[in-house]
């Protein structure tokens, strides 16, 4: 297992027995992982039947983490509501890996009262976001191929869902390879040590990433997750899960589409006025609780919102 010392990554868990691989950076030391990650398939949490027998228009994936109840709750409530936007089939997904024992049993009770979580049988760490988006790939091609549309987003986003589907997605062709968000064109690797997005050269030696969207929130043909997963049987794998999905992009030679407005996808928390967040579609760092109430404010104005947007 371990050739050489030029191609290491910093993990402090590998778990091999069932043939998952699961890995965190609690403690640097280093140990050497294969080229190519060959993600186990089993689920230990699945929803097989959310798209049995109709064609979602827009898949919602929200990667999440087990203690995040709360802001699951908040989510379903507002724009995680699979019944929000009339005439459109919405299928909301949240993404699990493998989790401290003692949430396991509010975990299922979710499950059985929502059904809308998925888990795969990794450790469940910031590090291993990338195992966790491709879980979402996965899924997408084996349950939900006729879908029209993905998004990947997390739990502190606030997503304007109705907006997003009625000025963007409505415009693209379903038949079109379409993928935008927050464009991150012509980036460097981070490599500072003490930096979250610190990438190894030894891991990526390259100067540049090719280009991709922040991992707050980007959108996608559906036709595109099975693309993006039969990449990942051969391209290294990389913890920036963001970056490591434009890396995929970049093998099937699909293009990164800048989003048709200004100020639609942000990485930051947008100031709160009803009018602005009825007219973009992602904001970063929102609590639940604030979720809540910047959603009851922008449904009580958004005919007033609309008035002026139409001016």
């Amino acid at each position: 297992f371990v050739e050489s010392l030029t191609r290491c990554l910093y993990f402090s868990q590998v778990c091999l027995l069932t043939g998952t691989i699961c890995f965190g950076m609690t403690y640097f030391f280093f140990i050497e992982m294969p080229d190519y990650v060959s993600i186990a398939t089993h689920f230990l949490m699945n929803e097989e039947d959310k798209c049995k027998d109709k064609n979602p228009f827009l898949i919602l994936l929200i990667c999440t983490k087990a203690s995040e109840k709360e802001q699951r709750d908040s989510i379903r409530k507002t724009w995680g509501n699979e019944s929000l936007v009339a005439g459109y089939l919405v299928v909301r997904l949240f993404m699990l890996g493998n989790h401290d024992p003692i949430y396991t049993p509010g975990i299922q009770n979710e499950s059985k009262e929502y059904h809308d979580i998925i888990q795969q049988n990794f450790l469940d760490t910031y590090n291993n976001l990338t195992l966790k988006v491709t879980m979402g790939m996965e899924w997408v091609t084996t349950y939900c191929p006729h879908a029209n549309f993905v998004m990947k987003t997390d739990t502190d986003m606030f997503v304007n869902t109705e907006y997003l589907i009625q000025k963007l997605l409505v415009t693209i062709s379903p038949t079109r390879l379409f993928f935008t968000g927050c464009v991150m064109r012509n980036h460097k690797p981070i490599r500072n040590k003490q930096s979250k997005w610190y990438m190894p050269v030894e891991v990526y030696p390259q100067d540049r990433y090719p280009d991709f969207c922040s991992g707050t929130g980007y959108v996608f043909s559906a036709s595109i997750a099975e693309k993006i997963l039969n990449a990942s049987l051969s391209i290294k794998y990389l913890h920036l899960e963001d970056v490591y999905v434009g890396l995929c992009l970049h093998r099937n030679k699909i293009p990164v589409a800048s989003p048709p407005g200004f100020s639609l996808f942000n990485t930051y928390r947008v100031s709160f006025t009803p009018c602005r967040y009825n007219n973009l579609i992602t904001s970063h760092q929102v609590p639940p609780k604030l979720l809540i109430t910047f959603w009851e404010q922008m449904q009580k104005d958004k005919k007033i919102c609309l008035e002026k947007h139409m001016k």
